[in-house]
């Protein structure tokens, strides 16, 4: 393993061990294989993209120095991987994620006793690359010096720009973070990106799906993390109240503002028929409502800013718009969207400015709109750790 390649290692190895999160938390936060994280972090692979690398970062609580250091690191890291060994062979392209060599060489396949890792989403694979030819001694020494000359003048770059690089994105399902599509006065890109957790403020507890199926034919509920795909498999909609974590991040030192949040909504019809389930039980109480609260059923369904959820012997604070948010500081909206009796599809737009630049950034469901509808009337059922029983709710329109 090269030096590059092990700092940049070492770096999020201590980043990991300083945030104290386990590495199938970060892993399922990150919306990656436990595995695929392990091999970042022991230097057996290096993320061919910035932006998981960064997310992964600002997870553990990076300041923006250490974010700067993380990007020079990985900088160096990502030119290492592509430089052939002593031994002659590149590491493949199809683990690293490098991008064609000048005169490459074959990329081998995995091992016939070692599967082929899954798809990671934020590092998604490259095209196959043609097949290439061996390099010569002096050819790799003339490749290599052109690929640390390029390195240098991207450090050199980053140092004199005094910030880190604006994270990217990919297109993701629910329950995952997604950066939003945005509308803005310049060309460049927004200075900005919001993301999207549907993960029902991160408990099971008053969360429930419209399902068709009868009681006996629905497996029990999973854990919080496979919730949505338990009731995707299933066909459910998110029913009653659709509960989202929206968090802002800044992409640059220079702060932007947030100015309002509006509600769009595409579509209101009358709610299918079914009945309802909840993955929760024995929660207590509701939770205390969130920070932004979306009657779905109003004729103009706007955010209403409500106290938010807080623990024992707290005051609840009602904060509203505009909020400020940079590269070293974020902004999180709890938003749960409800209906009584109503199938609905809608989204969000938050407006900001930075300077003399102003425009909208989208928030949805990775490019498709929120869909949420309302039990009034259905049957409902909690699962009792054996069997699903009657919740005995006979009005879910609260």
């Amino acid at each position: 393993m090269s030096t590059a390649i092990e700092d940049f290692a070492r770096q999020l190895r201590e980043l990991k061990e300083r945030s104290g999160h386990s590495y199938g938390m970060l892993a399922a936060r990150l919306h990656v294989s436990t595995s695929t994280l392990h091999r970042y972090c022991n230097g057996a692979a290096v993320p061919g993209d910035y932006a998981p690398v960064e997310r992964f970062a600002r997870l553990c609580g990076a300041g923006p120095e250490e974010l700067l250091a993380l990007h020079r690191r990985w900088l160096l890291a990502d030119a290492a991987k592509r430089v052939p060994a002593a031994g002659g062979s590149p590491v493949p392209a199809a683990e690293t994620g490098a991008a064609p060599e000048p005169v490459p060489e074959p990329i081998r396949g995995p091992e016939p006793s070692e599967p082929p890792e899954p798809p990671d989403p934020l590092d998604p694979p490259k095209p196959r690359k043609p097949r290439r030819r061996l390099l010569t001694a002096a050819s790799a020494a003339v490749a290599a010096a052109a690929v640390l000359a390029v390195v240098a003048a991207l450090v050199l770059h980053s140092q004199r720009a005094g910030g880190t690089p604006a994270a990217t994105g990919t297109p993701t399902a629910t329950s995952t973070r997604t950066p939003t599509a945005a509308s803005s006065t310049s060309t460049a890109p927004p200075p900005v990106t919001v993301s999207v957790l549907s993960d029902n403020w991160d408990t099971q507890c008053d969360q429930w799906f419209l399902l068709r199926q009868q009681p006996a034919h629905v497996p029990p509920p999973p854990s919080l993390r496979e919730t949505n795909g338990w009731a995707a498999a299933l066909g459910g909609t998110p029913a009653g109240s659709l509960r989202l974590e929206v968090t802002a991040q800044g992409s640059t030192d220079r702060p932007v503002v947030l100015h309002a949040m509006y509600v769009r909504v595409l579509s209101s019809r009358p709610a299918p028929a079914g009945i309802g389930y909840t993955t929760g039980s024995g929660c207590g109480g509701a939770l205390t409502p969130a920070s932004f609260d979306i009657d779905l059923d109003a004729a103009a369904p706007h955010a209403k800013p409500v106290p938010g959820f807080v623990g024992d012997g707290q005051e609840a604070v009602v904060a509203d718009f505009p909020f400020q948010v940079s590269a070293a500081e974020s902004q999180v909206l709890d938003v749960a969207g409800r209906t009584a009796d109503r199938d609905v599809t809608w989204y969000l737009e938050v407006l900001w400015s930075c300077g003399d630049r102003h425009g909208t950034l989208r928030v949805d469901d990775g490019g498709r709109p929120f869909r949420t509808v309302g039990l009034k009337g259905d049957p409902g059922y909690f699962y009792d750790g054996e069997s699903w029983k009657p919740a005995g709710v006979d009005d879910f329109s609260s």
